[in-house]
């Protein structure tokens, strides 16, 4: 037994995500760790009163979208005509993670269709989940997670923070070819990956 106040050696999944709250922090982004998707959609209540959740994520969560209309907020799922005007500028999207990569801070995002790219890509705040055993090391682990998947992984990309554009006289201006602020959940409890059946 440790002595009251005395750190114990942290687990290598413990250390990975210590690791990975720094790069994202350092990255201009905010870490939370949460037990599940109750939590989730708390925390994208807590931001913003209309909330666009990816379809692919709301195929897999489906009890996501019930849980955030319980706290009040507008769900938009956007279709598959116009999924850029459904989301334009919504103030906060959430879409899941399939990796978070503890050396660079980065979420690995991969979508097959357009309406999972725009969530991503057109909303003012992105709200990244990932399950806490889908946290990796290093960059070449995510090289042989697309190598498991023979080109199937859809459009991957590796986001870290907020996206930011510099011009030739060396102007920053953040958000302008993507979200303004970024949140990476990690989810570490017993319903990580797996949805709660809904009534």
């Amino acid at each position: 037994m440790s002595p009251a106040g005395a750190q114990t050696d942290a687990g290598p999944g413990d250390r990975q995500r210590i690791r990975l709250r720094a790069r994202v922090e350092a990255a201009a982004s905010t870490y939370h760790e949460l037990a599940g998707w109750d939590d989730v959609a708390a925390h994208a209540a807590g931001l913003a009163d209309r909330v666009a959740l990816a379809p692919s994520l709301h195929a897999a969560q489906p009890g996501l979208a019930t849980r955030l209309e319980a706290r009040g907020c507008t769900v938009v799922i956007p279709g598959d005509e116009d999924p850029a005007a459904d989301v334009a500028d919504v103030p906060v999207a959430i879409v899941a993670g399939e990796l978070a990569v503890s050396e660079t801070g980065g979420v690995l995002v991969a979508e097959h269709a357009l309406a999972d790219r725009v969530v991503t890509m057109l909303c003012q705040r992105l709200v990244q989940v990932v399950a806490a055993d889908a946290v990796v090391e290093r960059l070449e682990d995510v090289a042989v997670w697309l190598a498991e998947r023979n080109g199937q992984a859809g459009f991957a990309s590796l986001m870290t923070g907020p996206s930011r554009t510099a011009d030739i006289e060396r102007s920053l201006t953040i958000g302008v070819q993507g979200p303004d602020e970024v949140d990476v959940l990690v989810l570490t409890g017993a319903d990580a990956v797996t949805e709660e059946p809904t009534s």
